[in-house]
């Protein structure tokens, strides 16, 4: 996250250090985990639930911004990657998988779990039915995780699973061109 969106972010109680990472605060990160909690026992679809948790999230947070623009901007930009690297210590403990450096892999564990006796529907002919089919197992897996490995963070669960259905790939896990050059 730009320098800019830390500053905002830590002036207005949405961001907080630990150690050298910036994380989450508490409360912000509670008001997204309840907000994708809402979102994700509501709905049977679960395309875009993501943003409108972290935006529901948001607001119930900070009701309205009076800053400049150019202050918010910049933590708006960086906002999920700081989400998603505050979740991982968190999927960690669940044992859904593991952070090396700035990457975050998923177990083989996590995917051992997955049901074998359902049939599931092709992605071409039937993506709905299959992404729902695949958003409900992996939910199902994270709660089994959460339940026993670490049942004081069940309410992030849906939070997890939202971030294990986008393969964490808004986290640093992409190579960038510092990657490659370095």
């Amino acid at each position: 996250m730009h320098p800019a969106g830390i500053k905002f972010g830590l002036s207005h109680g949405l961001l907080e250090l630990n150690g050298a990472d910036v994380v989450l605060s508490g409360r912000f990160l509670e008001s997204i985990s309840e907000m994708a909690r809402r979102k994700v026992l509501r709905r049977k679809r679960v395309m875009g639930i993501w943003d409108e948790a972290v935006r529901a999230g948001l607001h119930r947070t900070i009701a309205s911004f009076t800053d400049p623009r150019q202050e918010y901007v910049p933590f708006f930009t960086g906002l999920d990657r700081i989400v998603l690297q505050t979740l991982m210590p968190i999927a960690e403990k669940a044992k859904i998988g593991r952070r090396e450096g700035k990457y975050f892999f998923t177990d083989r564990t996590f995917w051992a779990r997955f049901r074998k006796d359902v049939r599931r529907p092709h992605m071409r002919l039937e993506a709905a039915a299959a992404w729902r089919l695949h958003f409900r197992e992996t939910y199902a897996v994270i709660r089994q995780l959460c339940a026993e490995h670490t049942p004081e963070n069940m309410r992030h669960a849906e939070l997890l699973a939202l971030c294990q259905l986008d393969g964490w790939d808004r986290s640093p896990n992409k190579l960038t061109l510092d990657d490659l050059l370095a």
